[in-house]
């Protein structure tokens, strides 16, 4: 079902003024800013990207359409109210490069006010001519948000989760590296679409910088597939929840790690927590153990 509207696509197909001001006063539709409206339970962030004046990108666009997104929280500190910000995620828009009178996300009536909580990509007007009625930026022009505004490997996760669940193909890679600044290029050629979680692909993306060999998702016998194989020899497993809520899950993994042993192979067990806040401490264990 199409969520965001505006007044003058509804009057374009019959509607009357005073038909859509009673879906407004109804709640059959939601006024999110003048001549734009959305059906109850749009996506909120998506909702907020659209007052302002846009359509959500980046990882506002990726979260919105299911994909794996890296955390991506407002800086800590104090609003442009002087209020204290909690750690919610930035908001991402897309707007384009000849947009004026934006607004407030959460306040048609107030102006927008620079903050680090709005991250705004300003856009070539045609490149967001594919947002469609989702308001939703184009694939390419979000993934290249993306990679402008997060750590690369972070972005490098968001391409992988895209390719993985099939919104973006390999062939369109060259078309995304051209976008981009061309220190980033090769960091979109490195992705893979056989990631299953972007854990793996951020573990992987750094572990190769230390120049070790890497590949994902290895089918080993008796194991299946491992998350990664490091050097041919190091197995890396990669826990992408925050905490394990089923037993028979942990017995497996004891299990492999038993199979993997008598295979020969080491195994090294990360939770997403320290991949992504404590990876000095990763690295340091893959080292050390493969200098056993």
């Amino acid at each position: 079902m199409r969520t965001f509207w505006t007044t003058a696509e509804l009057l374009a197909l019959g509607r009357s003024e005073r038909e859509i001001r009673t879906a407004v006063r109804t709640g059959t539709l939601h006024a999110v800013r003048k001549g734009h409206l959305a059906v109850p339970g749009a996506a909120a962030d998506v909702v907020r990207a659209v007052r302002i004046g846009g359509v959500a990108t980046a990882t506002t666009a990726a979260r919105a359409v299911g994909l794996w997104v890296p955390p991506d929280p407002v800086p800590a500190g104090r609003d442009t109210f002087g209020r204290q910000r909690d750690r919610a995620q930035r908001l991402h828009v897309a707007v384009p490069a000849t947009a004026s009178r934006l607004r407030d996300p959460d306040d048609p009536h107030r102006p927008l006010i620079p903050s680090a909580a709005v991250v705004v990509h300003w856009t070539e007007p045609d490149a967001l001519a594919g947002s469609g009625p989702a308001r939703l930026a184009p694939p390419l022009v979000a993934l290249r948000h993306a990679f402008l505004s997060l750590p690369p490997e972070h972005a490098l996760a968001v391409l992988d989760s895209a390719l993985h669940h099939r919104f973006l193909r390999t062939r369109d890679l060259h078309a995304l590296a051209a976008a981009l600044p061309a220190h980033l290029r090769p960091v979109v050629f490195a992705a893979d679409g056989r990631a299953e979680s972007g854990i793996e692909t951020i573990a992987r993306h750094l572990l190769r910088l230390l120049g070790l060999r890497v590949e994902p998702q290895v089918e080993i016998a008796g194991l299946g597939h491992v998350d990664l194989l490091v050097e041919g020899r190091l197995i890396v497993e990669l826990d992408g929840r925050e905490w394990h809520d089923d037993q028979d899950a942990f017995e497996e993994d004891r299990r492999r790690d038993l199979v993997g042993a008598a295979r020969r192979y080491r195994t090294l067990r990360f939770s997403w927590y320290r991949v992504l806040f404590r990876w000095h401490e990763v690295e340091a264990a893959v080292l050390a153990a493969l200098a056993d």
